[in-house]
């Protein structure tokens, strides 16, 4: 059964590139179906940057156009919660190669879609919710390897002797009454009450989780865990994702950890942090600075960033770093420092007279940057940066850079 009829197709790809509001005040008295039109007009305007394309993370590989982008969407909100096509990807090559994978949350069918792509793959994708397996039927209806069924997914497994080589799961991250949860046990379904289910079913489950969740206690609830991936997107990082596995007692100290985003990836243990060297610099004109990503600094490997790249910590708790090199691959942004200034009331006087406009920031600071920037006197600008900072010694520094 078709969800849209020709005609209503033929009218969203008319003005599929018109202005929303125009349309609605257009047709503000106007068909149901017109109405619906216009709101598929909407998500589609929204979700355009998040599906049509995609690139490999972990740096690389240029963006390319998506072969599995959805064309129809049930609300704003399934929009919202989908992974995007450069994630979806991302799971798929974490999965890959595979011959069989149940999805046991399919919502919109993004993740599903991308899975399905791989050579030799068949994806079984439940979803309780009817009106999203319709959509997600609309979809993918080309995709022949892709299976959507509408049912609890708990309640299937319980009752199938069906075996997968992974499955593939993302609970639910809002309660009854639409509140968001992050606790793995908050969560619909709940993974770890329901993993020793999981793995009688696949020896292998990739679990997708809040980034708000505490790294170690992940891997002591999951119990299982062969490694974590932090992804990162767009400057944010996105999800947690557990590769779970049959065979493997995990622990915090042992288990890998991946920070990942478009540009690159940083793998360790927590064992291999304790173990690096602490090393130490202070900043000077003319060098550079690097600032980890949120990735990195959710992952926390701060020692070894010295190790892997050369580059000494400003403060253990700073977490900002520098080098008179300039290093390619450093996962953060680089700046050039341009003058180290003491905080101290003469050189904050003058401060404003010399550097007019500056986007303000604070590391392990006495203060906010809200606070710094009035006491500074400048404007807001893009173009150089002041941070306040304290160094190994205890000093409180302002380092005016550029980015690079």
């Amino acid at each position: 059964m078709e969800l849209f009829d020709n005609e209503f197709k033929k009218w969203v790809e008319k003005h599929v590139h018109d202005n929303v509001t125009a349309l609605r005040l257009r047709h503000a008295s106007a068909s149901p179906e017109i109405k619906e039109a216009v709101s598929q007009i909407e998500y589609r305007q929204k979700a355009a940057d998040k599906f049509m394309k995609c690139r490999q993370m972990g740096g690389g590989a240029e963006t390319v156009e998506c072969s599995f982008a959805p064309q129809w969407f049930p609300t704003a909100l399934s929009v919202e919660q989908a992974s995007s096509a450069t994630v979806a990807c991302f799971h798929a090559a974490v999965v890959a190669p595979l011959r069989s994978l149940l999805d046991m949350t399919m919502g919109l069918g993004v993740d599903a879609a991308a899975i399905a792509s791989l050579d030799g793959a068949e994806v079984t994708a439940i979803e309780r919710d009817s009106r999203l397996c319709l959509f997600a039927g609309e979809n993918y209806r080309d995709i022949a390897n892709l299976k959507i069924i509408n049912a609890d997914s708990v309640e299937w497994l319980r009752r199938t002797d069906r075996m997968f080589d992974w499955i593939f799961i993302d609970p639910a991250r809002r309660d009854d009454i639409g509140r968001r949860v992050y606790n793995i046990h908050d969560c619909t379904p709940d993974v770890a009450e329901i993993l020793p289910l999981m793995l009688t079913h696949a020896r292998d489950v990739l679990v997708k989780l809040s980034p708000m969740l505490d790294i170690s206690a992940t891997i002591a609830d999951l119990r299982h865990v062969r490694k974590v991936c932090i992804v990162e997107e767009r400057g944010d990082v996105r999800e947690l994702l557990a590769h779970i596995s049959r065979d493997v007692e995990s622990d915090s100290d042992s288990t890998e950890i991946e920070a990942v985003s478009m540009d690159w990836k940083f793998s360790f243990t927590r064992a291999q942090e304790a173990a690096a060297a602490e090393r130490y610099a202070e900043p000077a004109a003319g060098e550079y600075l690097y600032e980890p990503s949120p990735a990195i600094m959710k992952a926390a490997p701060f020692k070894l960033l010295c190790e892997r790249f050369d580059v000494g910590a400003l403060h253990p708790n700073t977490h900002l770093y520098v080098s008179p090199r300039k290093i390619d691959g450093f996962p953060g942004k680089r700046y050039r420092i341009e003058a180290v200034i003491p905080y101290a009331s003469k050189y904050i006087k003058r401060f404003a007279k010399e550097y007019p406009a500056a986007s303000v920031s604070v590391r392990n600071f006495p203060c906010t940057a809200a606070a710094l920037r009035t006491k500074l006197k400048v404007k807001e600008s893009d173009t150089v940066k002041v941070a306040g900072v304290t160094l190994k010694g205890g000093s409180q520094m302002l380092l005016v850079m550029r980015k690079e």
